[in-house]
């Protein structure tokens, strides 16, 4: 059976179609002695998309190694590094991690056309692997908001990055969706049209700021003794320029969970982010379509990259079961009765 097209890519992917850096766990303690003065006793790989990440385990502690893609320009591996440091620098009690200099004072080594960081390593369980709940749903959501708050006023010289990540660009999906499972496809043209229609014309006016981006159980870290207390947020690498709304929206695509009512679950995150970072009316009348808008993009560029990255696809679509249960659980509401309901619990 031959495999579908993966379509024409909305953007320039050369970050997600780049090699992947193959380094050895050896040389990664070459890298540790040479550019950290570290002598690790083990190292051990942790999952990625496109990096290469390894757990490192020291006499000092442990960390975690990150070796960028090769196809990632070292300005926005910088951006990111820069916009971790604004975090700590502005709300320490953000839950971050830390930048470790190397022995030269640099915030990063460069090999084989890769840039490496080492950051401190947060304890604590992943998000997607504990029970949950509405107290934890706040905790995570008033972290984020803190986050926001901490970014409001980071800035760069650089141009932001475009990724297609960014929900706002949504409507470019178009192009990728004949990728997209048949038994998905309806579901993900209705998405997209509510999308264009109640979000997409209302963004130009909201507030802009850097976000995180990436705000899924997978980046989520929570106390290992209380799993209701947040206890660290992870990977900056989809961090963009877009609407504060477009943020909340990707967070809230992976907390649309069964209850008495389709939000419900995702007003205990809407109501703990307003309590710290208020939204505005348009923000809260937006964020129904661009939570579907994160869900949609998910879906459209997942199977794309499932099929031109088989070997990894288990990875790649590990998130795809909430997403999709999500979206069939918005999709039968009303843009009006989603609204409603969210100005009951914010208002």
């Amino acid at each position: 059976m031959r495999a579908r097209r993966a379509g024409k890519p909305p953007f320039d992917e050369k970050v997600l179609t780049g090699v992947t850096p193959a380094f050895t766990a050896a040389q990664v303690q070459e890298l540790l002695r040479e550019h950290w003065g570290l002598a690790a006793r083990s190292v051990s790989p942790l999952d990625s998309e496109r990096d290469q990440n390894f757990k490192v385990d020291g006499d000092a502690g442990r960390y975690v190694l990150k070796i960028a893609n090769s196809a990632e320009a070292p300005a926005l591996t910088n951006l990111q590094t820069r916009a971790i440091r604004h975090v700590a620098a502005t709300d320490a009690e953000v839950p971050v991690q830390r930048i470790v200099p190397t022995r030269t004072g640099s915030d990063s080594a460069f090999a084989d056309g890769s840039t490496i960081r080492l950051l401190t390593w947060l304890n604590g369980i992943p998000l997607h692997l504990t029970p949950g709940g509405s107290a934890q749903r706040q905790s995570v959501a008033a972290g984020h908001a803190r986050l926001v708050r901490a970014l409001r006023e980071f800035t760069s010289d650089s141009p932001p990055p475009v990724l297609q990540w960014d929900v706002k660009h949504a409507a470019k999906l178009r192009d990728g969706l004949d990728a997209v499972p048949q038994d998905l496809r309806e579901s993900v043209e209705a998405a997209l049209e509510r999308f264009v229609r109640h979000a997409a014309p209302k963004l130009a006016g909201m507030p802009h700021q850097y976000v995180h981006n990436d705000m899924q159980p997978h980046n989520v870290v929570v106390d290992a003794q209380n799993t209701d207390r947040l206890s660290g947020i992870l990977d900056f690498g989809d961090m963009v320029c877009t609407p504060v709304a477009c943020d909340l929206g990707v967070a809230c695509a992976y907390h649309v969970l069964p209850g008495s009512h389709p939000l419900q679950t995702v007003a205990d995150y809407v109501a703990a982010f307003d309590a710290v970072r208020p939204l505005s009316d348009v923000e809260l009348e937006t964020l129904p379509a661009l939570i579907m808008a994160r869900q949609i993009t998910t879906i459209v560029i997942t199977s794309r990259r499932a099929l031109t990255h088989p070997e990894n696809a288990p990875y790649i679509l590990r998130n795809r079961p909430i997403i999709k249960s999500g979206l069939e659980q918005l999709l039968p509401m009303s843009q009006d009765q989603a609204v409603e309901y969210l100005r009951s619990i914010c208002r």
